[in-house]
């Protein structure tokens, strides 16, 4: 697909579209020189009927949010296999990542050369779709935490965040967990687990993504369990997760399939679900949804 105008449906409510404004991210459309066909800046409310039109226009669509909102527009937009490019305008923007756009300037650009359609596998846990990964324990203790403590003051909120974390796996570090894999059932003692519709890449530089995927197509959910036991190994991985090289914790599990099923003691478990945290009744469905999501990619220079 060639450069063309693109309609841009962006959540007015994201995070940095009320910190940049919407002006400033209007000229920095403008400023990338990318054609552009209607803009829309909705309410979370207005989502679904933007959806809805703009997956019956002939322009290719451009979804400006963080990975919550991809992930309930790629939700959408998969039942009616309608393509969407993505804008990243969240917190961790983990797919952006993936896809080697780490600012919304270098995306905007990108998407200004031209797009190709392609379709990347999904998750599912219990109904609900991701497109990064799905965890329970502390990805989302940790979420409603940084919610109940935001601060403008990014560098005042890691040291918090960490601190928050490293205390608890200490205090949940026997928490029973089951995983069946196929046919096979694993038993852990774990305070996280993370489970990503294909495998996180090994990172060695502080300076990359420490959960980016290099293959969006791999066909195989990943699920990842760490088991520390004590405060210095729990700040060990913790580290590894800040700086690189988590993924060869001694203390990790790495396992792999296409359907998994998650037992814990509770009825119910709080699930980030690509960062958005919800009550799941357990045990926890998960399966591979192949090829599920119809994308855009920028076209990549010869």
């Amino acid at each position: 697909m060639a450069a063309t105008a693109y309609n841009i449906l962006i959540n007015g409510k994201a995070g940095t579209v009320l910190n940049l404004g919407h002006d400033s991210i209007t000229a920095a459309i403008e400023a990338s020189g990318m054609a552009v066909n209607e803009l829309l800046f909705a309410e979370p409310a207005e989502m679904e009927a933007a959806l809805d039109r703009f997956a019956q226009s002939p322009h290719p669509l451009l979804v400006g949010g963080g990975d919550g909102t991809l992930r309930s527009c790629a939700d959408t937009l998969s039942r009616k296999n309608k393509a969407f490019g993505i804008l990243p305008f969240g917190t961790m923007n983990l797919l952006a990542h993936d896809l080697g756009m780490n600012t919304l300037d270098e995306a905007l650009k990108a998407y200004a050369k031209g797009a190709s359609e392609t379709r990347i596998d999904a998750g599912e846990i219990n109904g609900e779709l991701f497109l990064c990964c799905a965890s329970v324990g502390v990805m989302p203790e940790a979420s409603v935490f940084r919610e109940q403590h935001r601060t403008n003051n990014f560098l005042l909120m890691v040291p918090y965040l960490f601190w928050f974390v490293a205390d608890y796996f200490e205090r949940r570090k026997n928490a029973r967990i089951v995983l069946q894999n196929g046919k096979r059932l694993h038993r852990f003692r774990s305070p996280a687990v993370v489970i990503s519709a294909n495998r996180y890449a090994d990172t060695t530089r502080i300076d990359e993504s420490n959960f980016k995927r290099n293959d969006l197509q791999g066909g195989e959910l990943a699920a990842y369990i760490a088991s520390t036991r004590t405060r210095v190994s729990h700040l060990r991985f913790l580290t590894r997760l800040l700086v690189g090289n988590w993924k060869s914790d001694p203390d990790l599990t790495e396992l792999t399939g296409t359907q998994m099923t998650l037992w814990t003691r509770h009825r119910k478990e709080k699930v980030s679900v690509d960062g958005e945290v919800t009550d799941l009744k357990t045990p926890l469905e998960i399966k591979l949804k192949a090829r599920y999501v119809p994308l855009l990619i920028p076209l990549r220079e010869a």
